[in-house]
């Protein structure tokens, strides 16, 4: 097989003009064809020049493959010292066509399409993947993805294999979306129930993913495309709350092996391409400093790279011809990804220097990093609230971001009200930390409501009824926590109980569907935190459970709230960081039954 070498080298051929930037194009099958001149620049996200020193080199093969061999390899050096080198025959292979890592194995092509739907539903599901999911993580480029879909239309059986693994976890992803009446679960999952239908087709794309990509020999041979496949399906994967630990490594080194930590610029690359890499890189950083702070920090070791983050512009500012300015005053479709990776950098810290320091921190540095949450959420404001004639997957956007800085609140704060016997803090630090979490619940649980209420939304209830949930559950258990913790005035106590029953009315609705295990475990401790907040030590006779005769179905003495209070306190705050992390045994435990759905 023929393969092209295409060097980050000092030595510089002459300089074209930007004329020849590409159009989006097609990346089938040999997505890693098209190389502009070494003039392909724009006026963002271009701080490399021609000075710096070589790199290495990303060597393509003709099946469509791409390996990066860095400059202290003794066969890049070379072929960086002789321009010449660049048409090298060899077999990506190897030469003895040995069974090395598994078994030689051959999948035929028609095989793995007749796993894909009908051409009508494969339409539908994609065409909700793009107006859904590629907004929240980024790594496509549309227009391409478009070009090549309709190329594998005219004539699916030439199709990559690693493009067509990225098809396949599209479609795995998107189903996810679907409303629980959606005719297209109940034709394609013949099942009897929404969840049912859901959950098996979730586990029949993936799988056909994977298969795909088995097929490709991913493990030892890959391109962009097997990098996108695997980003997406992974991050396919937390949202069902599944384990991806394992194959966020594989994808990883895979990144490594494709050069996706060097800043794609030195290659030469057409800007399409550019910022392909440099969105698949970022993506995969972001689903590992999720997994680090969820799961403790298991490989908190950074990897070198010179990879700057992608430019916060839309597909149709990629093509050519197109000035890209270094300012502007609304969101684009990478705004969202970049976001959530500043949201996710504050997480890691509030973790490690809250959770994971061994000294507590000062009320001081509390104060500094709500000063950073709240520097955000202006952030949020100025980019979204004053933009007109948005795409509605931007107002969801905003709202998921919001939520989750004031997620980021309560993991900060709620921990100061749970030292508060120790007398670590001043009564005035406790009260201005409980201000902020009081402030910070109401605003998540009308997050969730707005989410679940309004149906310009309904695309986003999978997101409601998973993270979004478990977020609103934090937030009631937080003012729970702080009614019967503090001595409150009627008015208040009344207004927090009425946010917590108003919660536990929504999560009611939810788990009807039988789609959201989180509503469905929070459901009976939401029951009995009510029961106990409806009647605060000392206001027995002024503030009741509605429904109550006189107070006497929810009476507990103050000891017994006291009891009640260090149950549900037990629950640490690291337990909050992601559904996976929290352990319903703790909520057992408060309810002194086996109410809490497993």
């Amino acid at each position: 097989m023929l393969r092209q070498s295409v060097s980050a080298t000092a030595r510089q051929p002459p300089l074209e003009p930007d004329s020849n930037l590409p159009s989006p194009e097609s990346t089938l099958p040999h997505s890693s064809g098209s190389i502009s001149g070494p003039n392909d620049t724009w006026t963002v996200g271009n701080p490399l020049s021609s000075r710096v020193p070589p790199v290495g080199v990303i060597i393509r093969f003709e099946s469509g493959h791409e390996r990066f061999e860095p400059s202290s390899s003794r066969w890049s050096s070379n072929l960086q010292e002789n321009p010449k080198m660049g048409g090298i025959k060899t077999n990506i292979e190897g030469g003895d066509g040995g069974p090395f890592p598994f078994s030689p194995s051959r999948t035929e092509i028609t095989e793995l399409l007749d796993l894909l739907p009908p051409t009508s539903y494969c339409d539908e599901l994609k065409s909700t993947f793009f107006a859904v999911f590629a907004p929240l993580l980024h790594i496509l480029h549309d227009p391409t993805f478009e070009t090549d879909y309709r190329l594998f239309q005219s004539d699916p059986e030439k199709v990559s294999l690693s493009w067509l693994a990225l098809l396949f976890v599209i479609l795995s992803i998107a189903v996810t979306a679907l409303p629980e009446d959606s005719p297209v679960l109940h034709q394609l999952g013949h099942r009897n129930s929404a969840p049912e239908n859901t959950s098996l087709l979730n586990n029949r794309y993936r799988s056909a993913a994977m298969r795909c990509l088995d097929a490709d020999h991913y493990l030892w041979r890959h391109n962009l495309h097997t990098l996108q496949a695997l980003v997406l399906l992974i991050y396919g994967i937390n949202h069902t709350h599944g384990q991806s630990w394992a194959l966020l490594g594989t994808a990883r080194n895979i990144a490594l092996a494709l050069g996706c930590h060097v800043d794609p610029t030195v290659f030469q690359m057409d800007r399409i391409r550019v910022e392909e890499r440099r969105r698949c890189w970022a993506g995969l950083n972001m689903l590992y400093t999720i997994q680090n702070t969820t799961l403790g920090n298991l490989d908190s070791t950074p990897t070198p790279s010179s990879a700057i983050p992608p430019l916060d512009v839309n597909d149709d500012e990629l093509v050519a011809g197109i000035e890209i300015h270094a300012s502007r005053g609304g969101p684009t479709q990478m705004s969202y990804l970049l976001l959530k990776f500043d949201l996710y950098r504050l997480c890691n810290r509030i973790c490690s220097e809250t959770f994971g320091s061994p000294h507590p921190p000062s009320y001081n540095q509390i104060l500094d990093l709500n000063s950073e949450i709240s520097a955000f959420q202006e952030i949020l404001n100025c980019k979204y609230l004053f933009s007109s004639n948005q795409p509605i997957y931007h107002a969801a956007h905003l709202n998921i971001l919001f939520g989750y800085s004031h997620q980021l609140i309560l993991l900060l704060h709620r921990p100061i009200l749970q030292s508060r016997a120790q007398g670590r803090f001043s009564e005035q630090n406790v009260l201005s930390s409980r201000g902020q979490c009081i402030e910070s619940s109401k605003a998540l649980l009308g997050i969730h409501r707005t989410l679940h209420e309004d149906k310009v939304f309904k695309p986003y209830r999978w997101y409601n009824r998973g993270l979004g949930s478990f977020h609103a559950f934090h937030a009631a258990v937080c003012l729970a926590h702080i009614c019967i913790s503090f001595d409150l005035d009627t008015a208040a106590a009344c207004s927090l109980y009425c946010d917590v029953q108003d919660c536990l009315e929504i999560f009611e609705q939810v788990a009807k569907s039988g789609m959201s295990p989180i509503c469905r475990k929070a459901i009976p401790v939401l029951k009995k935190l009510l029961n106990i907040m409806g009647t605060p030590a000392g206001n027995v006779d002024k503030f009741v459970v509605p429904g109550s005769q006189n107070g006497q179905d929810s009476a507990f003495d103050g000891n017994s709230l006291r009891v009640m209070g260090d149950s549900f306190e037990s629950v640490g705050p690291q337990q909050w960081l992601s559904p996976l992390t929290m352990d319903w045994d703790d909520w057992e435990s408060f309810l002194g039954t086996n109410s809490v759905v497993k």
